[in-house]
């Protein structure tokens, strides 16, 4: 995996760094999380499912102070997979449900906190913050609260929760409703042919700023790699018809390049699981032209990562 071949290169802290369990169907957004938690100084452990996790905790000597679990997955998730990990972990670890799509209140609200990809490493250390007790509340009380971490114009907390709006280096502006200013994110020269900008040279920073450039580069290429091996995938689908599939290949690509600000290929891939192959296909449109776009994508990506070599 990439996030064993990068770690032995990352520095980490002296002081005895926070376990944090990544639970992820999807192996890209596995090792992507892995690699950029590891770089922040943090222990990451791995699973892909959950049952996985529960096993895994049960059978390992200390609990992770902090547990990501996306909420689109088989088997044991949402609601029953955090009332299970309630049950092996102590009330301080913190729980963390995460997805590239809002998920459902009835969801969440069993989670300590929600992120919605492309999310930042400075939105889990301000989850991780507002998790710790607060002055003139004793922990018991602490503990019990609720939080829901959100990126923009997210929409109503649940009832039982309270609200935390976490700014972030996101594909998408903040909304402007309660909203703390944020300097503008620039973008890389190089655009796509409807002019958008292929990188998002804020991300691209503070990533180059927490990594050797070349592991930088290799977690780039990884992604690129997976992004074409996903469009392969896709095309099979799209002849057999199978949206379903279609649609869930769209948004792990979405999700891994929101991560590293891969911002054509998210703007692509969003579009693509927002329409839908079956859409697509009555619209009178070739899905294979969008296909076309996502391989034209990352090649333009490639070039500006090549130039910097």
């Amino acid at each position: 995996m990439l996030c064993l071949i990068l770690y032995s290169a990352i520095v980490t802290p002296q002081t005895k760094p926070m376990r944090v369990l990544v639970i992820d169907d999807d192996p890209m957004s596995r090792d992507l999380l892995a690699v950029l938690l590891q770089a922040e100084g943090y222990k990451v452990e791995c699973a892909e499912s959950g049952d996985d996790a529960i096993t895994q905790i049960r059978h390992s000597g200390t609990s992770p102070g902090l547990v990501l679990a996306d909420t689109q997955m088989p088997g044991l998730t949402g609601a029953r997979l955090a009332s299970e990990l309630r049950r092996v972990c102590p009330p301080e670890t913190l729980l963390l449900a995460m997805s590239g799509s809002h998920s459902p209140e009835q969801v969440i609200s069993h989670f300590d906190g929600f992120l919605l990809k492309p999310f930042s490493m400075e939105q889990i250390s301000a989850a991780l913050e507002a998790h710790n007790p607060v002055s003139g509340k004793t922990k018991a009380r602490a503990t019990r609260e609720r939080w829901t971490v959100v990126r923009g114009p997210a929409g109503r907390s649940p009832a039982n929760a309270r609200l935390i709006s976490i700014a972030s280096t996101s594909m998408q502006p903040e909304s402007s409703r309660g909203a703390r200013s944020q300097p503008p994110l620039v973008t890389s020269m190089e655009t796509s042919s409807a002019g958008l900008p292929v990188l998002n040279e804020d991300i691209y920073q503070r990533l180059a700023a927490t990594m050797p450039a070349p592991q930088l580069r290799q977690l780039y290429q990884m992604c690129v790699n997976d992004v074409r091996t996903r469009i392969a995938s896709m095309r099979r689908l799209a002849e057999a018809h199978d949206g379903a599939a279609f649609e869930r290949e769209a948004h792990s690509i979405k999700g891994g390049c929101g991560m590293l600000g891969a911002a054509e290929l998210h703007r692509i891939a969003a579009e693509l699981e927002a329409n839908g192959l079956e859409t697509i296909i009555s619209e009178g449109v070739q899905s294979v032209n969008s296909l076309d776009e996502l391989t034209s994508a990352c090649d333009r990506l490639e070039r500006i990562l090549g130039s910097r070599a």
